[in-house]
């Protein structure tokens, strides 16, 4: 009985500690100015001229609450962003790297344990 009262704790605690890691994480972003959240967008230098139109278009001239509402409704509706790195959307590089990374961390475990009790 106590465990699962424990469990309903957790869970209930999960939504509050979600939202509070979901401001910190967009506080941080805040900390750019709009012109340079805009400049991450821009790959070429002559595009640097586009920059007032990238920061209507993504609506990093709304504000604070706006953005923030519009953030949270893209995450919600699976939109994570885009991954320059591997030029996907985040959320297909995440399944595209999932395979990788489990497979590591099935092969690790049994060394970390194995490590730790010795």
């Amino acid at each position: 009985m106590e465990f699962r009262v424990y469990i309903i704790r957790r869970l209930a605690l999960l939504v509050p500690v979600l939202f509070g890691v979901s401001l910190l994480v967009f506080a941080i972003l805040q900390m750019f100015s709009p012109v340079e959240r805009a400049a991450l967008y821009v790959t070429d230098p002559k595009q640097f001229a586009n920059i007032p139109e990238i920061i209507e278009k993504y609506g990093l001239n709304a504000p604070v609450w706006v953005q923030y509402g519009n953030w949270i409704n893209q995450i919600f509706h699976g939109n994570l962003g885009w991954s320059k790195v591997v030029s996907l959307p985040v959320s297909d590089a995440i399944l595209n790297f999932l395979p990788a990374t489990l497979e590591l961390a099935i092969f690790a475990t049994p060394l970390i344990i194995i490590g730790g009790i010795f």
